[in-house]
């Protein structure tokens, strides 16, 4: 199990952390990029926090300032080349979110941001269900339930095999 104290950015108790998992080369994290920034601009005075890790070794330091720059995210990205965060949220593709309730101490939500892509390559024009959305205004709300959500996350696969040091 996650606790707070061992996330890399403990906000207050009354917060909420987005941790998303990305790959600069990777198109489906370049197609939601936009969404990621709207969440964050639109949340980011309720106490919901943002935070990009890059898990595979392949996206530098260099890369992932300019993916930052070139796809307009305002919120912190660092790499997680030794899959620290990836290991502790369970995250297997890119992109896929983990959505930490900062008032209770556990993870809420695993997955997808919304069911844009019912399989890589082939992507719906209109997304029916905006999972990450939702539980950000349940939370919001405090409308949360005790169960973790998971939902299928769509994108590219990690390379587990790499851990650089």
């Amino acid at each position: 199990m996650v606790r707070v104290s061992d996330t890399h950015h403990p906000s207050s108790f009354d917060s909420l952390t987005v941790y998303v998992f990305l790959l600069d080369e990777c198109l489906i994290s370049q197609f939601y990029t936009p969404e990621l920034s709207r969440l964050h601009e639109s949340y980011k005075k309720s106490g919901v926090g943002f935070m990009g890790y890059f898990p595979n070794s392949t996206s530098s330091q260099h890369d992932i300032a300019v993916f930052a720059e070139e796809y307009h995210i305002d919120f912190p990205l660092e790499a997680d080349y030794e899959k620290v965060f990836v290991e502790k949220f369970d995250i297997s593709v890119t992109p896929e979110v983990a959505v930490w309730d900062h008032r209770s101490d556990r993870l809420l939500y695993r997955g997808r941001i919304d069911d844009s892509y019912v399989r890589v390559g082939k992507r719906k024009l209109h997304p029916k269900n905006h999972d990450l959305e939702d539980i950000i205004a349940l939370w919001i709300n405090y409308e949360t339930n005790d169960q973790l959500i998971e939902k299928q996350a769509i994108g590219c696969f990690i390379n587990f095999d790499q851990v650089k040091k």
